[in-house]
């Protein structure tokens, strides 16, 4: 009885034998599979150590001082703008003065080329003093807060010139 045991051990186990083989042969070739993707380590954010109260007031004034700029920028432009309508404005009311002197009131073309050259003239004076001026105006007060607020904190204020080349490398200002 044990021999049939082991006999029948022995044939279960041949018979293993010869199934794994087969199923190693039969299998297909393994296929290439690049490695799964590995997350990168996390970016460690250090923070910048802690800035000086002299520090942080030296950046608010390099702020203040960029946006004043800005500002006086964007004032002198639409100064320009303002300018050049008030002198289109004047070239047209002298053209307006010496046709108004050599008008033939009876000749209706005469009087067609003066009402077109005064409805001209008047778009002008619209334009100069309504939304051009009005935007000169905000430009201006808002120049001038800008302007008041940066002599206020720190005009002729000494500051330390190690501090202030450092923080004039990291500075990052909001938009004006």
């Amino acid at each position: 009885m044990r021999l049939s045991i082991l006999y029948r051990a022995a044939i279960v186990c041949s018979g293993l034998a010869v199934l794994v083989p087969g199923a190693v042969a039969q299998a297909p070739p393994p296929i290439y599979a690049p490695p799964p993707a590995v997350a990168p380590p996390p970016t460690v954010i250090v923070p910048a150590p802690p800035a000086t109260p002299e520090a942080a007031e030296i950046a608010a004034c390099l702020c203040l001082q960029q946006s004043t700029t800005v500002l006086g920028n964007d004032m002198a432009a639409r100064q320009r703008s303002y300018d050049e309508l008030r002198s289109e404005l004047t070239r047209l009311d002298a053209q307006l003065e010496q046709q108004r002197a050599s008008i033939d009131v009876n000749n209706p073309q005469s009087v067609g080329r003066f009402r077109q050259l005064l409805q001209q003239r008047d778009g002008v004076f619209r334009r100069s003093t309504g939304p051009v001026a009005a935007e000169l105006s905000s430009v201006i007060e808002r120049y001038n807060g800008r302007a008041n607020e940066y002599n206020a904190r720190c005009a002729n204020r000494p500051r330390d010139p190690v501090l202030l080349g450092r923080v004039q490398a990291t500075l990052a200002c909001p938009p004006p």
